[in-house]
């Protein structure tokens, strides 16, 4: 089972413009109770931004399948 601590960790490690994806089930567990939750996708998105990523949500017929953390930024504080 992976944790919040690792998941950042992953994301530290990606290389500018490369991105992890988490199915919904893992994100909700990562940030409860998940989407569409204003409080967690607000943890998730500052999380994403102290290691340098932003989220996409990819979409299949109008429902989010997985999330999507994006590598923007070279040595975010989050990562240092």
């Amino acid at each position: 089972m992976m944790t919040l601590e690792d998941f950042g960790q992953l994301l530290c490690s990606l290389p500018v413009g490369h991105s992890a994806t988490l199915p919904l089930d893992v994100y909700e567990l990562l940030f409860p109770p998940g989407e569409p939750d204003p409080s967690a996708s607000a943890r998730a998105y500052a999380f994403a931004r102290a290691r340098g990523c932003e989220i996409r949500n990819p979409t299949a017929e109008g429902k989010a399948l997985e999330v999507v953390f994006v590598k923007r930024v070279t040595n975010p504080p989050g990562c240092l």
